[in-house]
This record gives structure tokens, sequence and C-alpha cells, in this order.
């Protein structure tokens, strides 16, 4: 069950946000905090639409494939 908790490699952003952060000025310590963004199922498959700037980050399409997901919440043990 791992794979439920926080792996992300290579995170989405929406470029406008990025170019914007990097530019200084957002008064966010961090990219993450910055970014606005939705992500849900669709009619063709995923996407990851900024709020921000009101501009699709990516679509994802399925190809009328049904994909495995796990919406499983996990937290890690605190010791």
């Amino acid at each position: 069950m791992k794979h439920l908790l926080y792996s992300i490699t290579e995170p989405v952003v929406c470029a406008k946000c990025a170019d914007e952060f990097a530019a200084g000025g957002t008064g966010s310590h961090t990219l993450q905090s910055y970014i606005r963004v939705d992500v849900g199922f669709s009619t063709r498959g995923m996407q990851v639409w900024c709020q921000r700037h009101a501009v699709n980050v990516v679509h994802i399409d399925f190809e009328d494939a049904r994909p495995n997901a796990d919406f499983r919440c996990l937290e890690r043990k605190v010791n």
C-alpha cells in the first residue's frame, strides 16, 4: 500500500503559475502553495485545470479504457 502514500516524482503544474512563481512577487514560499488546480474525471479521461488562470494544464485521454484506481485514504503512522 506504499503506492497510496505521497510518491510524486514529477508534479503536474500550470506553466503560467510556474512562470509567475519563478519571476517572484507571488508572496508564496513554494510553487506547491501557489498553484490552484482542480483534478477530476471528464468524459474523455482525467483533467487538471488551473483555477488561477482558467486554463487546461493537462487532459489525459483514457481512450475508452477504464484504468484501475484506488481511492483509499491512507495516512502514515506517527511513532
